[in-house]
């Protein structure tokens, strides 16, 4: 990719020409940059909806006095941020899993290890670590933009810029919301075997009629 942004500089003599660079990107970091797009416009909401929700959470614990209040309050709020996500991660793919708690670090400072150490204490922060290895999930995850993140931030950075179509809106499934989006899953994967079924029918009869014809 050779495109120039050009100014001509007056002189007595020739014109003279000036470009602002451009940046050039193979075809490798390319895919990568698509298929990293397409995961992040999907958990990049549930991480800045997640940013919101703990400062909301911050600056309500600042203005509570009592320890134990502020403690019974911390509580609630995670289990209310655990419930309202439970069902959303759910519904990931691993990877997503993986991009949304590295975008819930870049956007809170914070990894998901840190968050339920600080609203549950570190007994069970290590419980969910458990869990989570159990789900190929490091809650202890960061975002590292400038390492193995570097394309993921190039993303952000597009959306941010609105060179990259966003929306924010967040979507929370409940119990029941989620046992509904299970079975049209379950109807699509059978709609899909179905197809494939038929199609290689199809392609037995069209060799059983081929070899017929090579007979005759």
């Amino acid at each position: 990719m050779t495109g120039l942004t050009q100014s001509v500089i007056q002189s007595d003599s020739m014109p003279e020409y000036s470009s602002a660079p451009v940046a050039v990107y193979t075809k490798d970091y390319m895919r990568q940059y698509n298929m990293l797009k397409r995961t992040i416009v999907k958990v990049y909401p549930y991480a800045l909806y997640a940013a919101d929700i703990l400062d909301q959470i911050t600056n309500n614990v600042a203005a509570i006095e009592k320890r134990r209040k502020q403690n019974q309050y911390l509580k609630d709020s995670y289990q209310n941020l655990k419930d309202e996500f439970k069902y959303v991660f759910y519904e990931l793919y691993t990877s997503e899993g993986i991009m949304l708690m590295k975008l819930v670090h870049r956007e809170t400072g914070l990894t998901v290890y840190q968050i339920a150490e600080a609203y549950r204490g570190k007994k069970n922060a290590e419980i969910f670590e458990m869990m989570g290895k159990l789900w190929d999930q490091d809650i202890k995850i960061q975002f590292d933009p400038l390492g193995t993140d570097k394309i993921a931030e190039h993303v952000i950075r597009d959306i941010q810029s609105g060179v990259v179509p966003f929306n924010n809106e967040v979507i929370i499934l409940d119990k029941q919301e989620y046992k509904v989006e299970q079975q049209k899953d379950r109807e699509r994967k059978e709609q899909y075997k179905e197809r494939e079924k038929a199609k290689k029918q199809q392609e037995r009869e069209k060799k059983r009629a081929l070899q017929k014809t090579d007979k005759e």
